[in-house]
């Protein structure tokens, strides 16, 4: 077998590692922040040069030049700003900079895919377009979203590389070979892999996949997947069977993967690259262009560790359990809303529980709602977690809303008539997602105090614990690109003694 391309690792891990560097600038670009984001220039710039100088004297080069090119780009509009900030003459000499650069990015020379070109061409004419500095945070969110390609082994053979990049590989044409593609697709839960999925520690997992492959290479024996890291013994282990050739191109797989420590962060994943190779009888490997999943990410989350406040291992779980939901159903929410999300909600599950231990609420059917609100309020001033950053009654979208948390509200409302929890929520649902989306977030809480008559016990607190998603004005019968959630939280008050029941 012919192999034209050397597998390397430093230029993988360090490929992603400059994509993360560059989303997470234009991710954080804020205009009063901007003179902070110059500070890690010399960093990128360095790891930068590192992948030029590997893959110096290759046609690969030209990825990482482009790469130069557009960094540059970002870097010289970071400047501009800064220097419309602080009045610096001169400044506009970096917006002239900027559309320089990006001017140079080579579309043409390299093995971009169409849609890769298209995305590229378009962003080169919205930097073109650029006037105002106030115009930065929409270029920047546009780029955040372009699939960038990343490479995983280096070209050896300059000619292989110009044969491929002119013609179009069929079978119909004499002296050609396909290009190798497989598609691969993983599932967890018969849920498809959420990247980021969250998983627990000490705890293994059945993985399930599809896969499809364009052709079988003629000398080939079977297909490999492994993970490719050097830290897979220690942190986890991923098993995916060796697929023996057959006549067929599509195959069904399982494997398995146990990640052995939780993380201490919330805001941290693991990242489990993919490697794919094909085998012959000789051991020597062709790699394909591995496209669907090529890594997977995972957050390994304790539910009883710090992530997970509420004091309760049951409802620890179940918080756990609405995070997962929440990665897997709504992968658009801001990644410090949900983290805001879930300290928020886990204060007020905790005072759920401290309520029902203590007997708060207890035969009493008379609490006003400000009353309820001052005590949750001053219960969740109280965790070391929420703190003083919870205030109560802000205005927001025309209204006065109960309790607010960084952007984040809680809603709260005493009920004396209705138990049954649909027509609660069908009642009261509705209004703290008009707050929430009057603050462009897409989580709310609605929190109500059930005061009505207990003729039979309260359930389990674990069954008023519910993760819904609200009909929204518009999409009524359609799904919304950025879709609200709400957790419903329902306290039993009002509740007997248990010796009461049997009266």
């Amino acid at each position: 077998m012919t192999n034209f391309r050397k597998f390397s690792v430093e230029l993988m891990d360090n490929g992603e590692q400059l994509r993360y560097q560059l989303l997470w600038l234009v991710n954080d670009f804020n205009i009063s922040t901007s003179k902070t984001l110059l500070e890690k220039k010399n960093p990128i710039m360095k790891l930068l040069k590192s992948l030029i100088d590997e893959t110096a004297d290759t046609p690969d080069s030209v990825f990482f030049t482009n790469y130069q090119y557009l960094i540059e780009t970002v870097f010289h509009l970071i400047k501009w700003c800064t220097g419309t900030l602080n009045a610096q003459p001169g400044s506009e000499a970096e917006l002239a900079a900027a559309k320089l650069k990006i001017e140079l990015f080579d579309l043409e020379n390299y093995n971009y895919t169409e849609q890769f070109k298209r995305q590229i061409a378009e962003y080169k004419n919205d930097i073109l377009a650029l006037t105002k500095v106030g115009e930065i945070r929409s270029n920047f969110d546009k780029l955040s979203v372009i699939s960038w390609p990343y490479l995983m082994n280096i070209e050896q053979d300059e000619f292989g590389f110009r044969n491929r990049a002119r013609r179009k590989n069929t079978d119909d044409e004499p002296g050609t070979k396909p290009i190798l593609v497989i598609s691969l697709e993983l599932f967890i839960d018969k849920e498809p892999w959420a990247n980021p999925q969250i998983l627990k520690p000490q705890l293994l997992y059945t993985v399930y996949g599809r896969l499809k492959i364009n052709k079988w290479p003629e000398n080939a024996q079977k297909l490999v997947i492994q993970p490719f890291s050097t830290k897979q013994s220690t942190l986890y282990e991923l098993i995916i069977p060796e697929i023996a050739k057959e006549e067929k191109t599509e195959f069904e797989l399982s494997g398995q993967v146990v990640f052995k420590y939780p993380q201490h962060s919330f805001e941290e994943s693991y990242a489990v690259k993919l490697l794919a190779y094909f085998l012959d009888n000789n051991n020597q490997r062709l790699y394909p262009e591995l496209i669907g999943y090529r890594q997977l990410i995972a957050k390994v989350l304790d539910p009883n560790s710090f992530f997970f406040l509420t004091g309760f291992p049951s409802m620890n779980e179940l918080v756990h359990t609405i995070s997962n939901q929440l990665q897997k159903e709504l992968p658009s929410v801001n990644a410090e809303d949900k983290s805001n999300f879930l300290k928020l909600l886990n204060g007020v599950l905790n005072y759920q529980g401290y309520c029902l231990q203590a007997g708060i609420y207890k035969g009493s059917d008379k609490v006003m709602e400000d009353v309820f609100r001052d005590n949750m309020l001053q219960y969740l001033n109280a965790l070391n977690y929420l703190g003083a950053e919870v205030i109560k009654e802000p205005q927001l979208a025309g209204g006065r809303i109960e309790i607010y948390y960084k952007g984040l509200i809680v809603e709260l409302k005493v009920e004396k008539a209705i138990s049954e929890r649909d027509q609660l929520i069908k009642k009261y649902g509705k209004q703290p997602v008009a707050y929430s989306s009057g603050n462009s977030k897409q989580l709310s809480i609605l929190v109500i105090l059930d005061l009505t008559e207990k003729k039979l016990p309260p359930a389990a607190p674990q069954n008023n614990v519910m993760l819904i998603t609200p009909e929204l004005h518009g999409f009524e019968n359609s799904t919304p690109s950025f879709p609200s959630k709400q957790v419903v939280v329902i306290f039993d008050g009002n509740t007997k003694k248990p010796s009461d029941y049997s009266r």
